[in-house]
């Protein structure tokens, strides 16, 4: 594989290998749904913008231009769900450009924020990933998602993202056809009290009971 054709793959799947072990087999495959969203940048320094930052070219990136925090912006146009979010930093080359903490905020929108998370990186370098599932490890519905960068490293000013991928499942578990193939009318608790439900069990029946409500 000749260089150029490798740094496109790198930008197109080679966050892959790099999505965690602990999916549950609902959700898989994770698919990339980038696309679906419209996405809008705080600032960005001409030729280094939306474009840049979903290119395969890990040789391209976004470059804010403006003051901090530095935001991204994505909208979906019907409630998605996300999993996970993956960004390509390249410390070596970047340095001060890099970010080192990031903060993410979800929900319907700016003005009703259900989930918000902090990570913190340390020289980055290639795909990280940061887990945008609730605490049952099932992917949140949105319709709108900020990513602040919040600071850099070495203090720096401006930014460098070279990639943002959003993950999601490759079929939503509340979607139309999941509600078609659901057992029982009436989501009837199986000859067990709310207290012998574990986490995940519990959680599979208030899915299963909110499906058939939606069919009534």
């Amino acid at each position: 594989m000749d260089p150029d054709e490798a740094k496109r793959s790198d930008g197109s799947s080679g966050w892959l290998p790099f999505i965690p072990k602990n999916i549950h087999t609902k959700d898989r495959p994770l698919l990339d749904i980038s696309s679906q969203a419209v996405w809008a940048l705080s600032s960005c320094k001409n030729g280094y913008g939306v474009d840049e930052l979903l290119s395969d070219n890990v040789e391209k990136y976004w470059q804010s231009d403006g003051p901090q925090p530095h935001t991204i912006l994505l909208e979906f146009q019907k409630k998605t769900d996300v999993a996970m979010m993956m960004f390509y930093f390249d410390f070596k080359n970047d340095e001060s450009y890099t970010p080192s903490k990031i903060q993410i905020k979800m929900g319907s929108s700016h003005q009703d924020i259900f989930f918000r998370t902090t990570q913190s990186f340390q020289e980055p370098q290639g795909w990280q990933f940061i887990d945008l599932r609730d605490k049952w490890r099932k992917p949140n519905r949105v319709f709108w998602i900020q990513i602040q960068i919040m600071q850099n490293h070495q203090n720096g000013r401006d930014t460098h993202v070279r990639h943002v991928r959003v993950l999601g499942p490759q079929r939503s578990r509340v979607s139309p056809t999941n509600r078609v193939f659901t057992g029982e009318p009436h989501g009837q608790i199986p000859e067990k009290t709310l207290l012998d439900y574990d986490d995940e069990d519990f959680s599979d029946f208030v899915d299963h009971s909110l499906v058939h409500l939606s069919l009534r």
